[in-house]
């Protein structure tokens, strides 16, 4: 998974996904007809079919952007308060190292440390994300003459392996990008056009897909994201969304969307049929690019296939390589045959 590990350990923050551009531009170029960037940063590679006049275009959507961090201010000691891009818990980052994408063009390592807790009554306290600031280990004139307001951070997490698993800083959404981008490469299916969109700034409110489905006005939208596991100790059985190693989610519904029923089912019996390991996916919280495809698509049949993942907004999420195997065999089966859907 030798792209799988570049998308993770390239940095994109949302709003500065420009080098996962780069990356799928030259990936996808040779197999894409086209591919193009429109001003929000959406990276576009179109495959048209060569059969029929009434083809259906088919949207996949996998966000190129990750969350992170801005430099909010730098104090005379050098140490620098961050203001948060995307949903984080204070917790979850304390500790962990970043990188520190400079307007001058350097990249500084940093810690991401917090306000001590000087009495008992702190210390029963949660930790608060306007308390956490990054230690560059400098000087403070030397960080003020390197860093300033406005430079994006992102965690300093390297991709590897974790037993039967994978561990990453970014596979919200570069596991989504990954399963797009194959399935994109080997699909073969002359009666379809297919828009491979790296969708920017899901992170903070689906903004580059909903331009995009404007754009492009899909008739069958599919996104590749990830959605929670609850396979952990102290999730209650009855509440748990996916086990990890059991096959791609495919999402009934989440907090932003009802995927469309026939397009699950579609899908549903396209993994059945290819005997490919699959699990149903219920989240009670969350959205993704499924919702504003099937809002602002102008008509489309939307779906998501999702990776089950463990500590998901986090620098260290946890996925199953045979989930994502199984996410790209089963996406490159249901573009085979989507002639066959009935829109």
């Amino acid at each position: 998974m030798d792209l799988l590990k570049r998308l993770c350990e390239t940095d994109g923050i949302s709003g500065r996904e420009d080098a996962v551009v780069e990356l799928l531009t030259v990936e996808l170029g040779e197999r894409a007809h086209e591919t193009y960037t429109d001003p929000m940063k959406n990276f576009i590679a179109v495959r048209y079919g060569t059969e029929g006049e009434d083809r259906l275009r088919v949207m996949l959507a996998g966000h190129i952007d990750e969350i992170g961090f801005l430099i909010y201010s730098v104090d005379e000691n050098g140490f620098a308060s961050i203001a948060p891009v995307g949903g984080w818990q204070p917790q979850n980052i304390f500790g962990h190292s970043v990188r520190v994408h400079t307007r001058k063009g350097g990249v500084l390592p940093a810690v991401v440390s917090h306000h001590p807790a000087l009495s008992p009554e702190a210390a029963k306290k949660p930790m608060e994300m306007n308390k956490l600031f990054l230690d560059f280990g400098l000087p403070g004139d030397k960080v003020k003459e390197l860093v300033e307001r406005g430079d994006w951070v992102a965690m300093d997490t390297p991709f590897s392996e974790l037993g039967d698993c994978l561990l990453a800083k970014a596979f919200d959404d570069r596991v989504g990008v990954y399963v797009i981008a194959e399935a994109f490469k080997r699909y073969d299916n002359p009666n379809i056009d297919v828009y491979c969109v790296g969708t920017a700034q899901e992170e903070v409110g689906l903004r580059g897909s909903t331009v995009a489905a404007l754009a492009i006005e899909p008739h069958v939208g599919i996104a590749a994201d990830i959605t929670g596991a609850g396979d952990t100790p102290g999730w209650p059985p009855s509440r748990k969304i996916c086990d990890l190693g059991k096959g791609v989610a495919v999402k009934v519904q989440d907090a932003s969307v009802i995927s469309s029923t026939s397009l699950v089912e579609f899908i549903r019996r396209t993994a059945e049929e290819s005997k490919t390991d699959h699990q149903l996916e219920i989240l009670t919280a969350g959205g993704t690019d499924t919702g504003s495809m099937q809002r602002f698509g102008g008509g489309t049949h939307a779906a998501c296939l999702s990776i089950p993942t463990r500590n998901g907004h986090s620098p260290t999420a946890i996925i199953h390589r045979h989930d994502v195997e199984t996410a790209v065999e089963l996406l490159v089966q249901v573009l085979n045959r989507m002639h066959l859907f009935q829109v």
